[in-house]
């Protein structure tokens, strides 16, 4: 029986016996998976004055609020569940996410840490609480909190990252690429991972490696701006300025931004081409919104 053959069974079965709470249930859930978020909350809501207490209402009519963009319903909804069940790691998961989206920080701390509580090898908690004090600009901690996710789940591409990049922060290079490196093993496409070896090598003034770096980012990535933006102003510095042009003209073509036709302009001029030069310039000022450099 397929998803469309059990919903309208599952009407039927209701139309027939509304206190059929069993299949009042699925039907919640198979709405939620189809995405009628509307019929879902109904029929919740109709369980709730049945059943007031039950937590696992609250937490999908949280989910419908969610799904329905009403952030502060699915918040006194993930609440209330976790007020009912203060122990299941789901309700506290759910309602911390929440909360960090709406800038509650402490409060997504104080959540995700009752899930380790209830669950302590929760490598996904522990990833949250490392992502919150990465907000707080307390990266040894957060640090701690990747590393242990780690231990959970060595496969987490996504938590080796952001361990790079807090190692980054504290410009202990040798530790960064170790992670970085570790993120290209479980995802050799993933071109932020690139890109940060490419700054890291910048940093370090290894400027060839940094290009190597930079071109595979593009390879991986062909609108990555930031990454177009720093091999360019390398080329530009090393006098390569044909290979610069060639670079800054096909990002030019696929985007508007103010820092590339600025480069570009450098390039014009370096070259002599002052009509060109004036042309990028004009773009440059045109494009403020995505202009970096000092405007004056």
């Amino acid at each position: 029986m397929n998803d469309a053959e059990r919903f309208k069974n599952l009407q039927t079965t209701i139309k027939l016996n509304p206190k059929n709470f069993q299949a009042r249930r699925e039907l919640i859930m198979l709405c939620l998976d189809l995405g009628f978020e509307k019929a879902a909350l109904e029929h919740i809501k109709y369980m709730l004055s049945i059943f007031p207490n039950d937590a696992g209402l609250y937490y999908n009519m949280g989910i419908c609020y969610e799904m329905l963009k009403d952030k502060e319903g699915a918040l006194e909804a993930y609440k209330k569940a976790v007020e009912l069940n203060p122990n299941e790691p789901d309700f506290l998961y759910n309602l911390a996410l929440l909360c960090e989206e709406k800038g509650q920080i402490d409060d997504a701390m104080r959540y995700l840490k009752r899930v380790i509580y209830c669950k302590e090898e929760d490598e996904n908690a522990f990833f949250s609480i490392g992502i919150l004090y990465s907000k707080k600009n307390d990266s040894d901690t957060a640090i701690k909190c990747f590393r242990k996710a780690i231990e959970y789940n060595y496969s987490d591409y996504f938590a080796h990252f952001y361990l790079a990049s807090e190692y980054k922060k504290k410009k202990e290079y040798d530790f960064a690429l170790s992670e970085y490196k570790k993120v290209l093993e479980l995802s050799e496409d993933y071109s932020w991972a690139y890109f940060n070896i490419a700054q890291i090598y910048w940093e370090l003034n290894r400027i060839d490696d940094s290009i190597i770096m930079l071109k595979k980012t593009i390879e991986k990535n062909p609108k990555d701006v930031e990454a177009i933006k720093l091999l360019a102003q390398i080329l530009i510095k090393q006098n390569n300025l044909d290979e610069a042009m060639m670079l800054l003209t096909s990002a030019m073509q696929a985007n508007e931004n103010g820092d590339i036709y600025y480069l570009a302009a450098k390039v014009f001029e370096l070259q002599g081409d002052t009509e060109e030069y004036k042309n990028c310039m004009q773009l440059a000022l045109d494009s403020s919104d995505t202009l970096t450099f000092n405007k004056k």
